[in-house]
């Protein structure tokens, strides 16, 4: 199998076609690309657009087609926006296999009483699709290059580059790269490097490596959440929101939401293993209330495979308990005190817990109120003694921290797993003490 050049992909990229089929004809317009764009029309000496009623991949395909970019296309909803002129077509229904747009059923000729531009047809002919995954919204990247379908490698590929795949699928969601989590399966044909600055609407927009079959790299995951962070002080914390019905909306904690959900909700953004209930920390938003009564038992990759009271189905009116959620690679613990706000510190960090060391006594009660903060307590903790050694790895020493930070992995530390003591400097949090000046964790 050869390989192909930048140079070659893009010269395939800008082929310009405006085959026409019978009296009629197609074209992509608003992307400057040929092969994507609102899908205009000419019919009876004038250009128009077409309405998304019943439109679809296969639909999509025609267009391509009549284009001369083989069947392969993406409907992309109304990615390049509305349109001027006629409305021609509406209830667009196509096979697929046709050969013209207007050999597909529809509503006639420029009836279309319901639609207006705001509904205009986009299509991509350059096609991305997301396999192996459990939903649509999630899977190994494989990308259409003549007529053959194949992977991307992780070089130079980021959160950017997914939010673009995400959107010219037509999801309204902040794309995650979750590095070769979906990629088992053979694929014979590699695309290099995909690097886009996150702003695109398509891949075809973006610097593209060379296609070729001869090298070997980790293959590209890409996950379309249906929930987000909103409000946070980092991408791993906030707000949590999902969407539903093409709107985004907030979760009420009206009882049964705990860690396990969170952690659900951090698994379908990407962060796996993870995962803290913290109240209604960053505050109320706005919109549907989509979800109550979320129960999960942590194994779903979805909120919304969950128990729950169904879309819009709970008793909360508003949204004064809007849940929120810390997603972070580090996760800490307090074991074996008289209640589960005290104890000995435990880190989870690369799958493992372990403990906390202070040969040279640098924590401090600033680094309890981290701690604590990270439990979704607020900032309240106190250093004390008494819970212990503990076993397993010593992950941190010589910890400092100011009190501000908002994980106890944005405190001054000597790295993971380096350390000079024995799980007799093990360190011990608590913040009972404050419960005399009324600062409950």
């Amino acid at each position: 199998m050869p390989e192909f050049g930048l140079s070659t992909v893009v010269s395939v990229l800008l082929v310009v076609s405006t085959t026409a089929a019978g009296a009629h004809e197609v074209r992509l317009v608003g992307s400057g690309s040929p092969r994507e764009g609102r899908v205009e029309v000419y019919h009876n000496g004038s250009w128009g657009t077409v309405c998304d009623t019943g439109f679809s991949d296969a639909a999509a395909r025609v267009v391509c087609h009549m284009l001369g970019h083989q069947h392969a296309g993406q409907f992309i909803y109304n990615v390049y926006g509305p349109g001027s002129g006629r409305v021609w077509l509406d209830r667009v229904r196509c096979s697929g296999s046709e050969t013209s747009i207007a050999d597909c059923g529809h509503s006639g000729w420029g009836r279309v009483p319901s639609c207006d531009h705001d509904r205009d047809v986009s299509v991509s002919c350059v096609t991305v699709r997301l396999i192996a995954g459990r939903s649509p919204r999630e899977g190994r990247l494989e990308v259409r290059y003549n007529a053959t379908w194949g992977t991307v490698c992780g070089d130079g590929f980021d959160d950017a580059a997914a939010s673009v795949v995400c959107r010219s699928l037509g999801y309204d969601s902040v794309g995650r790269f979750v590095g070769n989590r979906y990629c088992a399966g053979p694929a014979t044909l590699r695309l290099d490097a995909v690097r886009c600055n996150g702003t695109e609407n398509s891949i075809a927009h973006c610097e593209l490596g060379r296609w070729g079959s001869s090298h070997d790299c980790d293959r590209v995951s890409v996950l379309c959440p249906t929930v987000r962070l909103a409000g946070g002080t980092s991408p791993r914390e906030g707000r949590l929101e999902v969407y539903h019905d093409r709107a985004w909306g907030t979760v009420c904690d009206n009882g049964g939401f705990t860690d396990a959900a969170a952690r659900v909700a951090c698994y379908s953004l990407g962060y796996e293993g993870v995962g803290r209930h913290i109240g209604s920390r960053y505050g109320a938003g706005t919109g549907t209330i989509w979800l109550g009564g979320v129960r999960c038992n942590g194994t779903e990759r979805h909120i919304d495979e969950c128990p729950h009271a169904g879309w819009a189905g709970h008793e909360c009116r508003a949204h004064g308990r809007d849940v929120s959620v810390a997603c972070r690679y580090t996760a800490v613990r307090l074991v074996e005190g008289y209640t589960p706000r005290e104890g000995r510190l435990e880190v989870l960090y690369n799958g493992s817990w372990g403990t906390m060391c202070d040969d040279q006594e640098r924590f401090s009660h600033a680094a309890a109120k981290v701690v604590c903060y990270m439990l979704g307590y607020g900032r309240t903790g106190r250093f004390i003694q008494g819970y212990g050694a503990g076993s397993g790895p010593i992950w941190l020493d010589d910890v400092y921290c100011s009190g501000t930070e908002t994980s106890i992995e944005d405190c001054r530390h000597n790295g993971w797993g380096v350390h000079n003591c024995t799980h007799r400097l093990a360190q011990f949090i608590s913040n009972r003490f404050c419960t005399i000046y009324t600062c409950f964790c």
